[in-house]
């Protein structure tokens, strides 16, 4: 299972770099060749991309590691801190375009049909890796090819706003819409990359946002024989799986035996439910503190 996870995230994110250096190449070609600002700021986004996507590829390896001596817990949240990298360096990549598309306002003299050009392969291009993306994203639940789905998804809108830009520069004979679409370009970008950021965010704080599943795990423990008071039920994110430790109480004078059983049903059936979950622990308590006359 884990295997063939981390082979299926692993392909997608070769096709991602694979389709990212080529639209890279081709805008930044035709932004040179066309004199563009705009269709520049978005190739090298596109390189920045490739850049990325191989800090991922890297992550999604170390986190399909076994638990070692030094991490026990395992190398799960190797994705989450490179998805606040990606989420942090797209940020970053928004405000030097931005800059940048001030520094050339009204400098250029753009080619719009190289503009359109450019822009409607990268559009076509980006749709189909994002798609492509988000599908594997989810059947592997992985949060840092999400992110880079995201990341994809927000490199349409930034082609688009080039495709408008060029199509106004082509119609009016007007440069300053190409840094106009320049600008554009640096704020959907920035927008996404704060996106990406504050979705890394709950699971290194830990938040328990999976109320669905909480829910579930609480009508499970209640179904299961002898097993009263589900409390401190908690799940913990570990990059693509989940942990989940609870107390229980259980009949004062069952056998330690009886009690394993009981625990251990528990145990599969939540395993069983939600195969991402990789570790349940339960802590036993007698009933009422061990007043029970059971």
């Amino acid at each position: 299972m884990e295997e063939q996870r981390t082979t299926r995230s692993l392909r997608a994110i070769k096709i991602g770099i694979y389709g990212n250096v080529a639209l890279a190449l081709l805008k930044v070609v035709l932004g040179i060749v066309g004199f563009s600002v705009s269709l520049i700021a978005d190739g090298i986004d596109t390189t920045a991309d490739v850049v990325k996507s191989v800090f991922v590829y890297r992550a999604v390896k170390i986190a399909s590691q076994p638990p070692s001596e030094e991490y026990p817990y395992g190398y799960g949240r190797a994705e989450t801190v490179v998805t606040n990298i990606v989420g942090m360096s797209v940020i970053f990549a928004g405000i030097l375009i931005l800059m940048e598309s001030i520094k050339d306002f009204g400098q250029t003299h753009p080619l719009g049909i190289l503009m359109i050009i450019g822009a409607l392969a990268s559009i076509l291009g980006k749709i189909a890796l994002s798609t492509y993306m988000f599908v594997i994203a989810k059947k592997v639940n992985s949060q840092a090819l999400l992110a880079n789905a995201k990341d994809y998804l927000s490199d349409v809108f930034a082609s688009a706003a080039v495709l408008v830009g060029g199509l106004l520069v082509t119609f009016t004979h007007m440069s300053y819409f190409d840094p106009l679409a320049s600008i554009v370009v640096s704020g959907i970008i920035g927008y996404v990359g704060v996106e990406i950021v504050k979705s890394g965010i709950p699971e290194i704080m830990e938040k328990n946002e999976n109320a669905e599943m909480l829910e579930e795990i609480y009508s499970i423990i209640k179904k299961a024989p002898y097993t009263f008071h589900p409390h401190k039920v908690r799940i913990r994110k570990l990059g693509p799986y989940y942990l989940v430790d609870m107390h229980v109480e259980l009949p004062g004078n069952m056998s330690v035996r009886r009690a394993h059983e009981t625990v251990s049903h528990i145990e599969k059936v939540i395993k069983e439910r939600f195969p991402n979950v990789k570790e349940v622990t339960i802590h036993e308590e007698p009933i009422g503190g061990g007043k029970d006359e059971w």
